[in-house]
């Protein structure tokens, strides 16, 4: 009996003690939760939130050199580059309004050549008057894993086309096929003959992509070259911005005018001449405008006086975009390395989505950036 007495004594006190232990274990068990459910919300950014919608959009049916979205599916398309003469007594141009992207840069004497990036070439109308390469032109054509269209080149240029191997077509030294390039006859008789050649359109640029084999999709690095917001949302900078005025060189002055309308900054050159495409009749107007400011040079020895310009590195510029502005660095690792910019607290830019325009200018010339209404747009 006293056995018996002394293991119910030992069982009673055992069921009093589990219910505490089990209890405290419980206990344990909810502060490890919840103390592990708090490291991943305080881990959780706007940015991350950005980032997750953007991981639910279907890249393929956006242009991933504007952000916006398109019918055909172009996000492994390789785009094309088109140099375009903007030398004064050439204008106005033709279809330079269907870039997707468009870097001003300078030529000797200061003159201002342009570099169309398009994806979805096929769509694209007559492009010219189509001009002569350089070898910083084909630096930032390769930051997007461009195939090169130009007529001719400097020295620089075809050396810097054989050392790398260029997929290029060529409207002076080939390698081209007929009806690629012709001259207009329109601009026939009222124009010096270099500045009567146009691309014809995009269905024979394919045929002649297609004809020489060259490569049609995009490699790994280049495959998403631009960063944009998220869709449905807009970046505003810190400063505002209305009139923009950029001094290239003695020879060019450029505008940039905020249209609250349609929120796209419409672009005037040549002290304030409208920037027309005689195609369409439009003035080129851009979401975003970006200024890089670079070395440049002339190059020693040369005979007609050619310049050489930083394209890799680091500098400063300024991004515009919505009517606002602020100041950014650039960095481009290598020739062929995609051009990023990033905010002064190092935070990379992503820009709203549309057409993009860059100003690739002096370094000296930063200082003479002007933020303000010179003028009405009463042009």
């Amino acid at each position: 009996m006293k056995r018996l007495s002394i293991v119910a004594l030992i069982l009673l006190v055992a069921m009093l003690i589990t219910p505490g232990c089990a209890k405290k274990e419980k206990e344990s068990e909810e502060t490890t939760k919840k103390v592990e459910t708090t490291e991943v919300v305080e881990d959780t950014t706007e940015d991350t939130e950005d980032e997750q919608k953007e991981d639910k959009v279907d890249p393929s049916k956006y242009n991933p050199l504007t952000g916006l979205k398109t019918k055909k599916k172009l996000l492994n398309k390789r785009p094309v580059s088109i140099m375009v003469n903007n030398i004064y007594s050439s204008l106005p141009q033709e279809g330079v309004g269907q870039a997707d992207i468009l870097y001003e840069c300078l030529a000797e004497g200061g003159i201002p050549r342009l570099l169309m990036i398009v994806a979805d070439y096929e769509k694209l109308t007559k492009v010219g008057s189509v001009r002569s390469a350089r070898d910083y032109y084909i630096d930032y054509a390769e930051g997007y894993d461009c195939i090169f269209i130009h007529a001719g080149g400097s020295t620089y240029a075809y050396n810097t086309f054989g050392e790398r191997g260029t997929e290029r077509l060529d409207g002076v030294q080939g390698p081209t096929i007929s009806e690629l390039f012709y001259r207009d006859p329109e601009r026939l008789g009222k124009y010096i003959s270099e500045h009567t050649l146009v691309v014809n359109n995009g269905e024979k640029i394919k045929e002649a992509i297609d004809y020489y084999e060259y490569r049609t999709k995009t490699d790994k690095a280049h495959k998403n070259p631009m960063k944009f917001v998220a869709e449905g949302k807009k970046t505003t900078l810190d400063n505002k911005a209305k009139h923009i005025r950029v001094l290239m060189s003695g020879a060019q002055t450029v505008d940039y005018v905020y249209s609250k309308k349609d929120g796209k900054y419409l672009r005037y050159q040549y002290n304030g001449e409208r920037h027309m495409d005689n195609t369409t009749g439009k003035q080129l107007s851009f979401t975003n405008v970006i200024l890089i400011f670079t070395e440049h040079a002339l190059i020693s020895g040369d005979e007609k006086n050619r310049i050489s310009v930083q394209t890799t590195g680091t500098g400063e510029g300024w991004y515009i975009t919505n009517g606002t502005y602020q100041k950014i660095t650039w960095e481009k690792e290598e020739h062929s390395s995609v051009t990023k910019y990033f905010y002064e607290d190092g935070k990379e830019v992503k820009l709203n989505r549309g057409k993009t325009m860059i100003n690739v200018v002096p370094v000296e010339n930063a200082e003479h950036v002007v933020f303000d209404d010179v003028w009405e747009d009463n042009k």
